[in-house]
């Protein structure tokens, strides 16, 4: 009962005693938490068999001996699916964990895994902080990766981000401690891991960054080595030295933290400053090979990249990437053997590097001597597929030993009159304005460009001749841009003005930021050779260019699983021109390539008989030259500079200079890619107009030219114009009044008395009204039915023979081919005649 129970005790409280209560063991409270702990425990337990032990079965399946396979060549496919190099991904010197210095090994376990010595391959507490701030943010933030985990991620390619990753991680650290002692798991982990720049393992590192051998870094140098690991390529010192001081002195911090380095060390070492070593170029290397390296570690992230072993299938044309390599060379080299030229050259920079090499193995200088950077004119070439955007070459610059700066994709430099075609585009794009359009070619004021001077009369420079010459008359937009006249240019930017050159320019694929004032017309502006061939590849294509430039197709594993696709949208175009705009600005730039300021590739550079367009660009003062030009299939750009900007001498135009390496790779790239004829949009309007007036053309557009012979011959003299329709292009040629028509015309002419200055009876006094304009029919003026076929002829029969061929008609001709003579019939000989007798 009640009153006899044992277990109950009287219970009191502030107002007296309450009663008897019951122990905490038989109370509802302690009853539900005992159940909740039964039901965790089993939970955790079906947890650990559904999940955990499934993913420890699954760790004793690796290859331990993996570890220790360091070796792992990518291979480079091109468009073809040939083989094109072996990339190893991994540069890298293996080394003993017995030549690694001890504060090597501090700064390490300091900055990674400051329980290194004590955990069995798993930090327990550092994971329990990881998993409360992962839990705190939603995601996983934090790693609490160890040395152990680190190394075995790398090796075995762990590289989801997820607690089912993480906990198979875990496992596997532990049976690598198992298998192995903290010394070799050392061992293995530092040669392995990236240091960036393509330094892999410590001792690439060591001698990447500081030109030594790992036993030989000080204290400074290995905390530097030890801060890039979590992010090499941010980090690292030859690209960032303010961020690699910044983690070095971290490091430090926490070695003091960890007990292995003093405070006062620690603010001693802190005011050495960063010194690196001169650098040497694996060989291996080159810009198309370090771009493909780059962008694969951009798709797969550095830690998949450094495992390599992967097949990368690039968009690689590798006879045009032989020639745009040779070709640049060779056209540079031949500037630099010129007579006076003043500057620094590639042959003799060799001469500086090979002494440089001598004097540092003699120890005439000290080891922290920056290697000479060189001075030579520099040069870069991209070729594009117009389809897709696919890389076909790139060349970053002459010597990727010498300096591994891309010039290709990396420098912006003022584009000069390069940059004219968008100018133009933007004007074609406006209603009313078109290639026959008229400007004023005479001095512009320099005050409201300001190009080499704030005063005077703006330069000449683009017309690509030594003497330009103003016409002080109204030339037509077409002849501005083939001739390259920059104040006539001027005056078309200043019309349409300059928020709609920049839209045209920046949709056109310009992404670089685009001057403010008025020189942006004349391409004051700076941008990348892959953006300015991006952009003219709207020409060839009207207005439908590719997306973006892109250099990989495609990346598998060893065992051919795929690891990098392509997304359809990159090779998808996208219309960032006015089609109409986007021909007329080609058919501008297909006469300045033959008949402008780019002439040279044919009549000296043997350009091949193929339809190709392009624009010279030649920079204020000759410091920058470019050339930009394309066929239907592929868009190449040139450019040729120093990369501290200078004048590479005085007269050094782009037709001079690039022109001539433009020419041999488009002779090359017709082999795959062939070059067919591009035609006018279907909404445009085909018109005749006269090449002397700029109006419509009539009968009497013809100018007599004297051939070779002598003899004078008729040419019609107009041209043929695609226009946007409604474009007011009033009145007829009245320059030509038929003195240049040919003997059939005139006689013609002469019978109904239509021509004033030919002799014979007129049926009208052509002088009384010489200064009313003809009205000219336009189009069919039957309306209705036309019961006398006036405005369609009838077809006529014809005599034909038996066997159904046309009767032959005797016809005039002129043996001697002078018009003065009159015609003479040839008739055939009659058949012989049979007499009887």
């Amino acid at each position: 009962m009640k009153g006899n129970d044992p277990d109950l005790k009287t219970e009191r409280n502030w107002r007296g005693e309450a009663g008897l209560r019951l122990p905490f063991y038989r109370r509802a409270w302690f009853s539900a938490l005992i159940a909740l702990f039964l039901l965790v425990l089993v939970a955790a337990f079906g947890t650990y068999s559904v999940l955990v032990a499934p993913l420890r079965k699954e760790a004793e399946k690796f290859d331990l001996s993996e570890l220790r396979k360091l070796e792992s060549a990518s291979i480079i496919y091109d468009r073809s699916g040939e083989e094109l190099a072996r990339l190893y991904v991994l540069n890298r010197t293996p080394i003993n964990i017995k030549d690694v210095p001890q504060h090597l090994i501090d700064a390490l376990v300091a900055q990674e895994d400051s329980r290194f010595f004590k955990h069995d391959g798993v930090d327990y507490i550092g994971l329990t902080r990881a998993m409360w701030l992962n839990f705190r943010a939603g995601e996983v933030t934090q790693g609490a990766s160890t040395i152990t985990q680190q190394l075995s991620r790398q090796t075995f390619k762990l590289l989801e981000r997820s607690y089912k990753r993480k906990i198979l991680e875990a496992f596997l650290a532990q049976r690598v401690e198992r298998h192995y002692s903290k010394s070799e798991i050392l061992e293995l982990y530092l040669n392995r891991i990236f240091f960036g720049a393509n330094f892999y393992g410590v001792q690439a590192a060591a001698q990447g960054y500081f030109g030594k051998n790992v036993k030989d870094l000080t204290i400074e140098e290995s905390a530097t080595l030890c801060g890039l690991i979590k992010s090499p390529n941010n980090i690292q010192p030859l690209k960032h030295p303010e961020r690699a001081l910044k983690e070095r002195n971290y490091v430090l911090d926490r070695m003091v933290e960890e007990g292995t380095l003093t405070s006062d060390e620690a603010e001693k070492i802190k005011r050495k400053p960063m010194i690196t070593a001169p650098q040497s170029t694996d060989p291996r290397l080159s810009y198309i090979f370090d771009s493909v390296r780059q962008e694969v570690m951009n798709l797969v992230g550095e830690e998949r990249a450094a495992i390599g072993g992967f097949k990368i299938y690039t968009s690689i044309n590798q006879e045009l990437q032989k020639k745009a390599e040779e070709a640049l060379q060779k056209h540079l080299t031949s500037v630099e053997k010129r007579s006076g030229y003043e500057h620094q050259t590639f042959e003799q920079f060799r001469g500086i590097i090979s002494d440089y090499r001598a004097r540092l193995k003699r120890g005439e200088i000290d080891p922290s001597t920056p290697r000479p950077k060189p001075e030579y004119l520099q040069g870069a070439v991209v070729v594009m597929d117009n389809k897709d955007g696919s890389v076909l070459a790139m060349v970053g610059g002459r010597d990727f030993g010498d300096s591994q700066f891309n010039r290709a994709t990396d420098s912006l430099r003022p584009v000069g009159t390069a940059f004219t075609p968008f100018v133009y585009a933007a004007a074609f794009s406006s209603p009313g304005l078109y290639p026959g359009t008229k400007v004023d070619d005479k001095p512009f004021d320099n005050r409201r460009v300001q190009i080499g001077g704030t005063e005077g009369f703006l330069g000449e420079w683009g017309a690509e001749e030594d003497s330009p010459k103003w016409t002080l008359s109204a030339i037509s937009y077409r002849d501005a841009l083939v001739h390259g006249r920059n104040s006539a240019t001027m005056y078309v930017g200043e019309r349409v003005g300059m928020p709609m050159v920049k839209q045209v320019a920046q949709k056109a694929g310009i992404t670089s930021t685009l001057s403010d004032y008025q020189n942006l017309y004349l391409g004051a502006s700076e941008a990348r050779l892959t953006e300015m061939c991006l952009a003219y590849s709207n020409f060839p294509t009207l207005g439908s260019r590719p997306r973006k430039l892109h250099l990989i197709q495609r990346i598998t594993d060893s065992q051919d699983k795929l690891v990098y696709q392509l997304p359809e949208d990159t090779v998808e175009t996208v219309q960032s021109m006015d089609p109409i705009a986007a021909y007329q600005t080609h058919v501008c730039l297909d006469q300045a390539l033959h008949h402008g300021t780019g002439s040279p590739a044919v009549s000296d550079y043997k350009l091949g008989d193929f339809p190709v367009a392009g624009k010279t660009g030649t920079h204020y003062d000759f410091k920058d030259l470019w050339f930009l030009g394309y066929s239907s299939s592929v868009t190449c750009g040139v450019w040729a500079g120093f990369d501290k900007q200078k004048t590479i001498y005085p007269g050094a135009f782009s037709s001079r200079v690039v022109l001539p390496v433009w020419v041999d790779i488009m002779n090359a790239s017709t082999v795959m890619h062939p070059a067919t004829d591009i035609t006018p949009p279907d909404t445009a309007e085909r018109i005749e107009l006269c090449q002397k007036s700029g109006l419509r053309a009539t009968d009497f557009c013809y100018d007599k030219i004297k051939g070779p012979n002598g003899v004078e011959k008729s040419i019609r003299s107009t041209y043929i114009e695609y226009v946007r329709p409604g474009t007011p292009i009033e009145g007829y040629c009245t320059v030509h009044t038929g003195e240049g028509l040919p003997g059939d015309l005139t006689a013609s002419m002469q019978h109904l008395g239509g021509i004033g200055s030919i002799e014979g009876p007129s049926l009208v006094d052509t002088t009384k009204w010489s200064h009313v304009e003809p009205v000219r029919m336009r189009g069919v003026t039957v309306i209705g039915a036309d019961p006398y076929n006036s405005a369609t002829a009838v077809p006529k029969a014809s005599p034909v023979n038996d066997d159904g061929t046309p009767v032959r008609k005797a016809i005039p001709v002129d043996p001697a081919g002078d018009p003065d003579t009159e015609p003479v019939l040839k008739l055939a000989p009659p058949p012989p005649m049979k007499i009887e007798l």
